[in-house]
């Protein structure tokens, strides 16, 4: 019985692998909890591969970033009051409705397509608004270009890292056509005449430097999950080949065991001990030979009885024969 729960336990531990390699459940708040039950993909099991895995901590990090910009367009709209844009209630609407849509496709572990969708309505998000700004661009519209970053986090959040320089470069090209050709108010014309390279070079520069910072963070990170994911393989490997080098051994020794029972057994035979049997049990993995030398050795004790028996038939008939030929003899020599 305790081989056999040894036994159990090692195919549980070779099933699930070692302890220590267990994914432990993430401790996490009831509001983050509930959110995640919403619009993140569903978690992955323990066996799943290297790239399910990934694909669900985009979608996870994806959660967080639609969050965050649901809570951008909520404190967008008050500035539709104090701005200059009419349309900034319809573009904040419009965004509102396709970031819902990401929101559900995430949930259903679209990721790829949710990312597409959330970083197009983000760089739409901006360049909507500044382009639709009445009367053409003003020293007011500059700061919008800041937020031509969020589709930069977006990309790396939710798409292969390298997407987060081409969008990097659509930011780039939209910040120079529009403070080049886009109609302009007199102050901003003025100040651009002076200081064109001192306006469009932090908003480049920001474009740059946001998008390799992110782009060598989430490589990095990716990369060294990757290596953790190789380790991981290898300790659950090398387990995995421990287990069944011990389990090989343990059938080794029944084995040897089992053959030393059926060998104890020939010699008993072999002395006259015709009760002698192989125990036949779990243990005895030769058990399909050991019952039907068991049943040989049954009908070899049988014969010798039976021998046995009609030995002394045999005896006592001749017995009587003899007594039968003395009575015979006595008989002959009475008058």
């Amino acid at each position: 019985m305790q081989d056999q729960f040894a036994r159990s336990e090692n195919m549980t531990s070779a099933q699930t692998g070692p302890s220590y390699l267990t994914a432990r459940a993430r401790q996490e708040s009831t509001l983050w909890l509930w959110w995640y039950r919403l619009t993140a993909p569903a978690e992955p099991k323990g066996d799943s591969t290297f790239q399910e895995v990934e694909l669900f901590r985009r979608g996870r990090t994806g959660s967080q970033i639609i969050l965050a910009l649901y809570f951008l367009l909520i404190i967008s709209i008050p500035a539709k009051f104090v701005g200059t844009n009419d349309y900034l209630l319809y573009i904040v609407a419009g965004a509102a409705a396709a970031l819902f849509i990401a929101t559900i496709l995430n949930r259903l572990s679209k990721i790829t397509i949710a990312g597409i969708i959330v970083v197009l309505t983000f760089l739409a998000f901006p360049i909507v608004n500044i382009v639709t700004t009445p009367g053409g661009l003003s020293m007011l519209v500059l700061p919008l270009f800041g937020l031509l970053v969020l589709p930069l986090l977006c990309a790396v959040s939710f798409l292969p890292p390298g997407w987060v320089f081409a969008i990097a470069l659509v930011n780039i090209l939209f910040t120079l056509l529009s403070l080049t050709y886009l109609p302009h108010t007199a102050e901003l014309s003025s100040i651009l005449a002076i200081a064109y390279a001192g306006i469009v070079t932090p908003i480049i520069f920001s474009q740059i430097l946001v998008s390799v910072v992110a782009f060598v963070w989430v490589w990095g990170t990716t990369q060294a999950l990757q290596r953790a994911d190789r380790a991981e393989e290898l300790v659950r490997l090398e387990h995995d080949l421990a287990l069944q080098a011990e389990d090989a051994a343990h059938q080794k020794q029944l084995l040897e065991e089992s053959v030393h029972k059926i060998v104890e057994t020939h010699m008993r035979v072999a002395n006259g001990d015709f009760d002698a049997r192989v125990p036949v049990g779990e243990e005895n993995v030769l058990w399909q030979i050991s019952g039907p030398l068991n049943n040989l050795l049954a009908r070899a004790q049988r014969w010798r009885h039976d021998s046995n028996e009609l030995y002394h038939i045999k005896l006592a008939l001749q017995q009587a024969r003899e007594e039968n030929e003395l009575l015979k003899r006595r008989s002959s020599r009475l008058p």
